[in-house]
């Protein structure tokens, strides 16, 4: 019976999530009107819901204990409190993006809790915590503009953040897959670098608002450079190619200038050639990137088996339990796309990397209702943060580009990647909420513009 449930369900499961894609997408829609949006976002919810009760009742099969139903239970209910609450709380916010975040927060769910239930466990958990000392962060984006006047504060934090994980790393000779990245206190361990990069997005947004001159330009460079090979150093090459992109894209948005997009580009490639010739691991990720078949016994395994799982899948997937994502290593990390390809299949992976697009988007278009500079460079600067991380990361699964070693917002296993990115979604909400006043005052201010040029050209006419 549980077979035949499980190659049901992944039918069900792909249709349900064309059809939150398809809404996902009809509720950015210029044409559609709010009495719609309200029919597509409360359609949305229930999607969410259905899929994750089919997707656990497939998780309760293959791991019949009451822990299971208890933790299948505190997830449903905190995807409704969230999905139901939020709204509540603030009416202003971007409910396509509340309601994406939650979609692929259980997907997450399903996914962990099929690869390693005891990290799923702990990854809830963190999950539920982070959510609620992300709750006021929206009223803190708000209420509050001293963000824009902290410019140099973000500098000196992150960069002492990300030395304090170099030096005590070097001296504690604590290492994590090779490279410096984790900070410990009390058997707390948490990644800097995952909120070092919301830190040089509020940097470069406060240094570019003050002009693009060649000046300040030739400053935000050498202090992004600074971060960059402080990460260098802690070969966190991920994180620094991260922020890198992040400087580039955030310089052409405020100067609009193509030629410091092209030497952004330049320099990209020069640092990669050397990244290449300095790291051994990097050479090995490259010559698994052109060929692994040679090296499948060493460094191409990763990627083989990625290639393997997701070719298995085909386009329907095997079924959840079905497949063999285990494998993989480092599956519910660096490689969780390649998983959830196999046994969810192709379609739904095209769809979720569609979802992840309409994220992007939304963060684009929450940018794009802000009057002040500042607040559109942070909202920019943090779309191209999730855009740059789920290309990176299902870039390296498919084999487009070498493994970097990063995580699929939202969906892999990680405490910090998790916190940090739904601190992300918390000011693009409260992002969201400014973006929306704004549009309201210049549309009273147009509205006022408009019946005073009325009343004028009435009076002009009752002259003549």
């Amino acid at each position: 019976m549980a077979e035949v449930y499980i190659v049901i369900s992944k039918y069900i499961i792909m249709i349900l999530m064309a059809s939150y894609t398809f809404f996902s997408y009809k509720a950015i829609s210029k044409k559609t009107d709010k009495e719609d949006l309200d029919i597509f976002f409360t359609t949305q919810s229930f999607l969410i819901y259905m899929i994750y009760f089919v997707g656990v009742v497939i998780v309760y099969f293959n791991n019949k204990s009451d822990t299971t139903i208890i933790l299948a239970g505190a997830q449903m209910i905190y995807l409704v409190i969230v999905l139901g609450i939020f709204p509540v709380i603030y009416p202003k916010i971007n409910r396509t993006l509340l309601s994406n975040m939650c979609m692929l927060l259980a997907i997450g769910f399903i996914e962990l809790a099929r690869l390693n239930y005891q990290r799923s466990i702990k990854q809830f958990i963190i999950i539920a915590m982070a959510t609620l000392l992300t709750l006021i962060v929206p009223f803190l984006m708000t209420k509050f503009k001293i963000w824009k006047e902290l410019t140099w504060f973000y500098y000196f934090l992150g960069v002492g953040m990300l030395l304090a994980v170099l030096l005590l790393g070097i001296i504690l000779g604590k290492k994590s897959n090779g490279s410096y990245l984790m900070l410990s206190f009390g058997g707390v361990s948490f990644q800097p670098s995952e909120f070092v990069k919301i830190l040089f997005v509020f940097f470069l947004a406060g240094l570019f608002i003050k002009g693009t001159k060649f000046k300040n330009v030739f400053a935000s460079a050498i202090a992004s450079a600074s971060f960059v090979l402080v990460l260098v150093a802690s070969k966190d090459l991920g994180c620094a190619l991260i922020l890198f992109m992040v400087f580039s894209f955030m310089l052409y948005a405020a100067s609009k200038s193509k030629l410091y997009l092209f030497l952004c580009a330049g320099g990209g490639i020069a640092g990669a050639y050397v990244g290449s010739l300095l790291f051994t691991h990097v050479q090995t990720r490259i010559q698994a990137w052109k060929d692994p078949w040679p090296i499948i016994d060493g460094g191409g395994y990763q990627v083989t088996q990625s290639l393997f799982a997701i070719c298995s899948g085909k386009l329907t997937g095997t079924g959840l339990y079905n497949g063999m994502p285990n494998t993989i290593p480092e599956a519910h990390t660096d490689f969780v796309f390649s998983a959830i390809a196999e046994e969810f299949g192709g379609i739904f992976a095209i769809l979720l990397i569609l979802v992840c697009m309409n994220c992007f988007i939304g963060f684009v278009t929450v940018a794009t209702m802000q009057n002040e500079m500042f607040n559109k460079l942070v909202a920019f600067g943090l779309g191209i943060i999730y855009a740059v991380q789920v290309f990176l990361t299902i870039g390296g699964a498919i084999k487009l580009i070498p493994s970097t070693g990063v995580t699929l917002p939202l969906i892999s296993y990680g405490g910090s990647s998790a916190l940090s990115t739904l601190i992300m979604f918390a000011i693009i909400q409260g992002l969201s909420i400014v973006g929306t006043e704004d549009e309201s005052r210049n549309k009273r201010k147009r509205t006022r513009k408009e019946i005073s040029s009325e009343q004028t050209n009435s009076r002009r006419q009752a002259r003549r």
